[in-house]
């Protein structure tokens, strides 16, 4: 026979808090970076859209999969 256990949803959500927390450790906010469309990049940095995406397919700038460009990437081209 199943048992019935009675409880409140503050200690419902403590306890799936505490479950999330061990499956999934939090992320801190220095661990994810900002990023850029090429467009924003090219805004910023006064270059053309295609200038950015040719450094981007060259590998001069940082980007994600889907073409975002990591906020680090812009910074470092900017120093050279």
């Amino acid at each position: 026979m199943p048992k019935i256990i009675k409880t409140t949803e503050s200690s419902l959500e403590e306890i799936f808090e505490r479950i999330f927390d061990k499956m999934m450790p939090k992320i801190s906010r220095l661990q994810i970076e900002r990023t850029y469309s090429i467009n924003q990049v090219a805004k910023m940095l006064g270059r053309s859209h295609k200038k950015i995406s040719d450094l981007v397919t060259t590998g001069m700038l940082k980007a994600t999969p889907d073409r975002r460009i990591y906020e680090s990437s812009v910074r470092e081209y900017n120093q050279k």
